[in-house]
């Protein structure tokens, strides 16, 4: 299992090796905020479209590693895109096909919970840390390439870096060992019935809509407008845009890692509220704070974001059976895309109609992290 791992983090290197400069370096070549956010959220939509579709395909067929390896070649091929120009459509090419990508991690998620071994929040939080790990280490390797080589060639570097890293992770994978249900025993896994069952369950939704809304902030801020927030209004260069990321991907470790450890029931409910009020803190103070202490709030991010993401991710599934799991996570996952396609287009599209207003952006994603709070609190079927 711990190859497993290890591709789990190679795939998250490879795909957020550059998300930090992204926001910015689109700016810097003069495209809209508007478009800007239309890019971002183009990463979503297509994860939103093709996770469903990927789970019933899983289901079927019981190869996850075909689907992992598919987004692996995926991943290559999208950070060619950029290296071929710098038009705003290739760009967006560029984040709909991560997207395709990123649409394999279902199986990543419903392998694990097939494997069994540990808990569900203890593997969730696992898989979790190694995901942070895989981030964590990209956006290293790509402060360093943008700070030492500049924009331009920086940004060039760090898409071939990720190029050869996504197939050095194809490589690995081709040398690893994963357990293939008998084609019979795949094939009983999904019916129609197991399919409605899982499309009709509450629980499901709720954490889903939930993910959702932590995908909306987490988009439209950490990982897009914050960085164009302290390039423009802070003066940031490339080591505070990288330390954006960094630090609240850090964070997420940690905590990720502290509840795949922790012993006993997790008091589920408790923490999902915490998540989301440290999430409007987070949002609510970002506008009125310096760089130093702009950077200091991305733990408070890292925090929020790896208690929701965990501990509803863990919850998706749990009433339903272990041969629903992967339809689950493709239902779960395929609905807060929603919360990623939708929240770095509208976030994008109120910065320029207010004709860069920052506070009014991150006082309103306050707002919707509130809202998550509201919803959690008079939700029942959440261990207290």
């Amino acid at each position: 299992m711990k190859r497993f791992y290890v591709i789990v983090a190679v795939f998250w290197f490879a795909q957020y090796i550059y998300v930090p400069f992204l926001s910015p370096y689109l700016v810097l070549l003069g495209i809209p905020a508007s478009i800007v956010g239309i890019v971002a959220g183009s990463y979503g939509f297509t994860q939103m479209a093709l996770r469903i579709p990927l789970a019933v395909g899983g289901s079927i067929r019981g190869n996850h590693k075909f689907y992992i390896g598919a987004g692996l070649v995926a991943v290559a091929a999208s950070c060619v895109l950029p290296l071929l120009s710098q038009s705003w459509v290739f760009f967006l090419l560029m984040r709909m096909l991560a997207g395709i990508a990123s649409a394999t991690w279902v199986s990543y998620s419903a392998y694990l919970l097939e494997a069994g071994g540990e808990g569900a929040s203890r593997s969730m939080g696992y898989l979790m840390a190694a995901y942070a790990v895989g981030v964590c280490s990209a956006q290293a390797a790509g402060t360093a390439f943008y700070r030492q080589l500049g924009e331009m060639e920086g940004m060039r570097a760090i898409f071939l870096a990720a190029v050869f890293t996504s197939l050095a992770g194809f490589a690995l994978l081709l040398a690893t060992p994963f357990r293939r249900r008998a084609e019979g025993e795949a094939r009983a896994a999904f019916t129609k019935q197991s399919f409605f069952e899982v499309l009709k369950n509450w629980h499901l939704w709720r954490c889903s809509m939930l993910a959702s809304i932590l995908m909306w902030i987490l988009f439209s801020t950490n990982y897009s407008f914050t960085g164009v927030y302290a390039q423009e209004r802070l003066g940031a260069g490339a080591l505070p845009l990288g330390l954006i990321t960094i630090i609240c991907q850090l964070a997420a470790f940690g905590t990720s890692f502290a509840i795949g450890r922790a012993k006993g029931a997790l008091p589920e409910k408790r923490l999902l509220l915490a998540g989301f009020a440290l999430f409007a803190l987070y949002c609510a103070l970002q506008p009125y704070s310096a760089l130093a202490p702009l950077l200091l709030l991305q733990i408070v991010c890292g925090v929020a974001y790896s208690l929701l993401n965990v501990l509803l991710l863990a919850s998706a599934g749990r009433e339903l059976s272990k041969d629903q799991q992967l339809l689950a996570m493709g239902v779960f996952q395929s609905l807060y895309s929603i919360g990623m396609t939708a929240g770095p287009a509208v976030t994008g599209a109120v910065l320029e109609r207010s004709g860069g207003h920052f506070p009014l952006v991150f006082l309103v994603l306050a707002a919707i992290a509130l809202g998550g709070f509201a919803w959690t609190a008079k939700s029942r079927g959440l261990a207290q």
